[in-house]
């Protein structure tokens, strides 16, 4: 008990002085549930300035997203949930409801009374580990309480894991037969003492008790910490909302996070530790390798909705809820070689290419060599344009134009592909395709590095922007994590020439000088340039869609054309005319973002490829 008794002197300090956990030694103290057949201690207490509304959001949030609590959690499956209303048991508490009789026996609330309180609701859940290789899945059943008493509200969520032996209980879960968090509140404010200052003050608290198993009745050190850190969490959650705070990142808003954390763990152990084991690069395996893991799992869910997948059988007309067949993918920019790889051992008919070979292909079975290519990517749109060199072609047996002929409509990836970042929608418009791109290095359509704007030339000629379902608040300008006032939609005369300058003009990408009060409200260089491809895809009409991807990443935003708002006449093998306008298209998007002639843009883009081409593989 040492690390509560440290912490125990600052309890004469009010909740209202300080927004910060203030925990006090309960352990010595009558518990706050109390009850003749069961060993309660509580063993920590702490003043907080919430109110119950905001405890009750709180604990909520924590039995749906156990994962806020411990690292070893992916999620909570809810199987049971009576809602605001406790309506599960009749009154006699002796037979369930007929929603209870569909539900299998194992996964059956158990039943709790708690004298003198009335239960608001209850539910059960199934913890999901991270791990299901170690940890086993824990159903637990969550009951609310509450008592009304004058002008105190007492508030209690109690958890019963469903095990009857302390051995029983998995590593991620305190070893205890049931554990529960209450909030005390007073309900009518006092007047703080202070004659020129009449501000009411609310005075409330919360505390963390354990009922233990009989053959189990002493506290641990380690039920201890635990404690400090559930109860830790619950102030800090509550005191921020109560501050004000706002959830900015939205997560799993395209694919459910039940689907993709279950593909993620069946690719992780079936591919995770062999990838790792064979890494032979000098970067980190545990960063590259769960990241694709993680990149892999989002894209089969995402096409699951989108195609019929190979081997997926289509009986009579219309099962196949309007999706069309699989056209395969590429993987531009591939790097590693780790996603692609992947996709192929799932049976994803693709391959991917990358302007140098790596290291690490060498590690792939042949099935999967043959699918990585060494090539150059240089835009038909360049080519077309290109006299040659010295009256003689170009010699293009490396390059590749990024019209993929053979599989029309191929899904294109991009997944930190620098140079090709920018262009993956005008590829994917040019093919008829959809497209995922993950942004990382800023470069522009000529392939040099800059700082990219908030949005295209064509972009900030409309009148109005449509938000993009997962991001909040101002997602067309900034990232989740970068909501702050944008000083360019606030003042259109902020817009500056040297805003849309060629790149060796632009602002560094990062660095160390002391920034000015403007400078610091502006958006990030990877915020921006997240714009920047959004609005790029806007320009050529893909509807646009985000998600802040579940990896082990900082660059974690991916942006998503799925389908264009009018439908594409016309592919690059058949209708020659329909091609011819969009290459115009493409063209003219060019040279005005980059402010030069596509063949001078182009003889730039050749000049930096073939130099890209001469350096060493990195890791990725």
């Amino acid at each position: 008990m040492a690390t509560v008794n440290q912490l125990d002197g600052f309890s004469n300090h009010t909740a209202t002085q300080s927004p910060k956990i203030l925990p006090r030694d309960r352990t010595g103290s009558p518990p706050d549930i109390n009850l003749p057949d069961e060993l309660w201690i509580t063993v920590l207490d702490s003043p907080c300035t919430f109110p119950p509304e905001i405890y009750h959001g709180v604990m909520l949030n924590m039995i749906t997203n156990p994962n806020v609590t411990s690292s070893h959690l992916f999620r909570a499956d809810i199987f049971y949930d009576t809602g605001n209303h406790d309506d599960s048991l009749d009154s006699s508490h002796d037979q369930p409801n007929k929603m209870l009789k569909h539900i299998k026996a194992e996964y059956r609330p158990i039943d709790y009374d708690l004298p003198g309180y009335e239960r608001t609701r209850m539910m059960v859940r199934q913890l999901v580990p991270r791990n299901p290789q170690l940890d086993r899945h824990l159903l637990q059943t969550c009951h609310f309480f509450r008592r009304l008493e004058d002008d105190d509200e007492t508030h209690v969520v109690l958890y019963i894991p469903h095990v009857q032996q302390p051995e029983e209980m998995p590593f991620y879960h305190p070893t205890v037969s049931k554990l529960a968090f209450t909030h005390k509140w007073r309900i009518e404010p006092l007047q703080t003492e202070t004659l020129n200052d009449t501000t009411p003050s609310h005075p409330g608290s919360i505390s963390i008790s354990y009922s233990l198993f009989p053959s189990s009745p002493s506290l641990t050190p380690k039920l201890s910490r635990t404690a400090l850190r559930l109860l830790s969490t619950l102030h800090k959650h509550g005191q921020g909302q109560q501050a004000g705070y706002q959830k900015r990142v939205h997560l799993d808003r395209l694919i459910p996070q039940k689907r993709y954390q279950d593909t993620y763990t069946r690719l992780k152990t079936k591919y995770g530790r062999k990838l790792a084991e064979q890494w032979i690069e000098v970067t980190d395996p545990g960063k590259h390798v769960f990241e694709d893991l993680g990149i892999a799992a989002f894209l089969m869910e995402l096409w699951r909705d989108m195609y019929v997948l190979p081997g997926e059988a289509i009986g009579r007309e219309g099962d196949g809820g309007g999706r069309v067949a699989f056209p395969g993918f590429v993987d531009i920019g591939c790097g590693n070689g780790v996603l692609t790889s992947i996709l192929l051992s799932e049976g994803y008919p693709g391959w991917g290419f990358d302007a140098r070979r790596r290291k690490t292909w060498s590690i792939f079975p042949p099935e999967i060599r043959e699918h990585l290519q060494q090539r150059l990517l240089v835009p038909e749109v360049f080519q077309s344009c290109l006299p040659g060199r010295d009256g003689q072609a170009y010699d293009d047996s490396t390059w590749h134009d990024g019209i993929f002929r053979d599989a029309p409509g191929s899904f294109i990836i991009s997944n930190h592909a620098d140079e090709l970042t920018a262009w993956t929608p005008l590829l994917a418009y040019l093919n008829g395709s959809s497209f995922i791109a993950i942004p990382c290095c800023s470069h522009d359509l000529a392939g040099s590095r800059f700082r990219a704007p908030l949005g295209t030339k064509a972009g900030k000629t409309r009148a109005t922007a449509v938000s993009t379902p997962g991001i909040s608040g101002e997602s067309l300008k900034r990232l989740p994590q970068q909501q702050l006032r944008d000083p360019i939609t606030e003042s259109p005369a902020a817009i500056t020439k040297a805003a849309v300058k060629p790149a060796k003009q632009q602002a560094a990408e990062s660095g160390s000088l002391a920034r000015t009060p403007g400078q610091s409200k502006m958006p990030s260089a990877y915020s921006s340039l997240c714009s920047y491809v959004r609005g790029l895809a806007q320009d050529v009409g893909f509807e646009v869609e985000e998600e802040v991807l579940r990896i082990p990443s900082t660059r974690n935003l991916c942006i998503v054309g799925r389908r264009r708002a009018e439908e594409i006449c016309g592919n690059v093998t058949g209708d020659d005319e329909g091609f011819a306008a969009r290459r115009e298209i493409v063209m003219g998007i060019v040279e005005a973002e980059v402010g030069r002639s596509v063949e001078v843009v182009g003889g730039e883009w050749i000049a930096r490829a073939e130099g890209l081409g001469r350096k060493p593989g990195s890791g990725h």
